[in-house]
């Protein structure tokens, strides 16, 4: 299996540009456990910092293009809680960044126990609703 993940995401041997180095070193020095993917267009790497899971999303210039922060459920803003409680009971929050926040990818589960994967702007707008 890893074999065939590795020829997917490139798990292994990624060979990164200098600049997505310096700009990831830069930003995230204190990391544990990084891992870095590599497709035609980016440099993706996974990673702990202060206990909380990111991922961060680069050009090969070392441009950080978005980062994924893995939030608390108790960490998140009111808002946004509030309105992923009109769509049930809220599991697992991701913020997005891309400069500023940006939005904020949610999983909740309604009284059937169905789960859904909603994405919200920074306000609380539903952009998006998936059942999962």
């Amino acid at each position: 299996m890893k074999n065939i993940l590795s020829k997917i995401f490139k798990f292994t041997n990624v060979n990164l540009p200098a600049p997505v180095k310096i700009a990831f070193a830069e930003r995230f020095g204190e990391s544990l456990n990084v891992e870095w993917l590599q497709t035609d267009d980016f440099y993706e790497a996974i990673f702990y910092l202060e206990e909380i899971e990111h991922i961060a999303r680069f050009d090969s210039t070392g441009k950080i293009l978005n980062l994924k922060k893995n939030l608390s459920i108790h960490a998140i803003p009111l808002h946004i809680k509030e309105k992923a409680a009109k769509h049930g009971e809220l599991m697992n929050v991701i913020e997005i960044i891309e400069e500023e926040v940006v939005g904020y990818e949610l999983i909740v589960r309604d009284e059937s126990l169905i789960r859904f994967s909603l994405l919200l702007n920074e306000k609380g707008g539903l952009i998006h609703k998936n059942k999962l």
